[in-house]
């Protein structure tokens, strides 16, 4: 199966001084109308409360307007929304002209660490905290309820841990949400004992913001590129599987998979192989089958057993357009099995939609079986590395990778649903963009919003690289 994004549309100006609250609703009703009239979940027959929870969404929106008279209160009740269906895929993002938040902080953020627990990660010279320091609580809201009050609400599936890690940082950022309680005093535990603070919100500009959300998340994007270290490890980077040509996955990746093919012996006799995903999100999932065609030959595939029994693709006439102009946009760089599976569903699609079907099954899309023996696999182990942004086809890599033999190492992974391949819309303001998954997976073998864990949690930090590296010298596989 090929997993596609589609295209970001062109976007509109967003002005600044304008009503936000008639913005809402007229945002609020095109996702409940885009969802009901796009996404397979309306005639999901093992989801039957999606239909109940996005009208729900959009009764809560509504509500909310009265109370929205600026870009904050539009962006956080229509972050609510979409964080109600507890689905990544379900994306909502501001365009290119949409107003900047006025962003404040307390002089310090704190982060989820190995053990779930908040931790003050980020500070400025004169905080009143260490960095260490473990949030207890705030105005008598145990911290756990804080985040979740604060944070989760607005972000979604804060049940994985995850989500902890990857958005934990902003806690203690205020851009002005006007549906929480802002903190004013909070406890901390420093040395043992317990120390109650005061916080000092001030601004803070997003250049000087981003670094310290780094550090909370431990987010960091290597460059796609292929190396070798001292002791002869490969090492590859793959931070991103984006399938559109003009993106850095789209220009580097072909170079950096046929560079693999043409040295496929020594790649396979190296002493260890690492596949490094960190700050890959997703994008197309064919790199990473091209990649594990390399390393352990096609002929292992069709025995795996991992891939989903079929799907299903709303057969909208939006979603057949999304696909339709996603083939045309890349049918230079396709291999001709992506332009015949692009033909297949596209044809399925509308054939269905002709009929007034909604939904279309694909039942053709399992893996093919590749004569031959398949070929030496690598001789030492193969390692992947995940962080807490590892979702969509970071996950297929995984899935795949995994049961071939790769070993997972690093952090705990993100999740997803069964709803999968979206299709991008610009809302109707102009102040954001939407994304809808157009299918839905059958028998996938991996549950909905399961994540994967690491067989070796990374104990340090993801962004060091010389001390990853120095960690998987000593890893066990290694030592054998």
């Amino acid at each position: 199966m090929i997993s596609l994004f589609a295209l970001t549309l062109a976007l509109t100006a967003a002005p600044i001084d304008r009503d936000w609250s008639a913005a809402l609703k007229q945002d609020a009703q095109a996702l409940h109308d885009d969802a009901a009239a796009n996404h397979p979940g309306p005639h999901n027959r093992l989801d039957p409360d999606f239909a109940k929870r996005n009208d729900a969404g959009l009764a809560l929106a509504l509500k909310r307007a009265g109370a929205v008279h600026d870009f904050a209160g539009y962006w956080y009740a229509m972050k609510a929304y979409v964080a109600g269906f507890e689905d990544g895929h379900m994306g909502f993002g501001t365009t290119g002209d949409a107003p900047k938040f006025d962003t404040k902080w307390p002089g310090f953020l704190t982060g989820f660490d190995m053990a779930d627990t908040q931790r003050v990660v980020s500070r400025a010279d004169d905080a009143p905290l260490p960095l260490g320091a473990r949030l207890v609580s705030c105005d008598g809201r145990h911290a756990d309820r804080l985040a979740a009050d604060n944070v989760g609400a607005f972000e979604g599936r804060w049940f994985l841990r995850s989500r902890h890690v990857w958005r934990g940082g902003e806690v203690f950022v205020d851009r002005g949400n006007p549906f929480i309680t802002r903190p004013t005093t909070c406890v901390f535990e420093v040395s043992g004992k317990q120390r109650t603070v005061s916080l000092n919100w001030r601004p803070i500009a997003s250049e000087a913001l981003w670094p310290r959300l780094a550090a909370a998340s431990q987010a960091t994007r290597p460059p796609i590129e292929a190396r070798t270290l001292a002791d002869g490890t490969r090492w590859f980077g793959l931070a991103d599987f984006n399938g559109d040509p003009a993106s850095e996955g789209g220009r580097k990746l072909p170079g950096l998979i046929a560079a693999m093919k043409a040295d496929r012996a020594a790649l396979v006799a190296a002493p260890a192989i690492v596949l490094d995903l960190r700050g890959n999100n997703g994008g197309s999932s064919d790199w990473s089958r091209q990649i594990a065609a390399v390393l352990w030959g096609e002929q292992r595939f069709a025995k795996l057993g991992i891939d989903s029994d079929s799907v299903e693709w709303r057969a909208s006439e939006a979603n057949i357009t999304s696909l339709a102009t996603t083939r045309e946009q890349r049918k230079a760089i396709l291999p001709p099995e992506a332009l015949t599976w692009f033909d297949r569903t596209i044809t399925g699609m509308t054939a269905a939609h002709a009929k007034g079907e909604a939904l279309w099954r694909d039942a053709e899309d399992e893996e093919p079986v590749v004569p031959g023996d398949p070929p030496v696999p690598p001789r030492g182990p193969v390692y992947f590395i995940t962080d807490a942004g590892c979702g969509s086809a970071c996950l297929d890599a995984a899935d795949l990778w995994r049961a071939l033999g790769a070993i997972q190492i690093g952090q705990e992974t993100s999740a997803d649903t069964l709803y999968m391949d979206v299709r991008e819309d610009v809302l109707p303001s102009g102040a954001a963009r939407l994304s809808v998954p157009m299918k839905v997976y059958r028998g996938r073998k991996r549950g909905s919003n399961v994540p994967l864990d690491p067989v070796h949690p990374f104990p340090g930090d993801l962004r060091d690289t010389a001390a990853l590296e120095a960690w998987i010298a000593t890893l066990p596989e290694r030592r054998r």
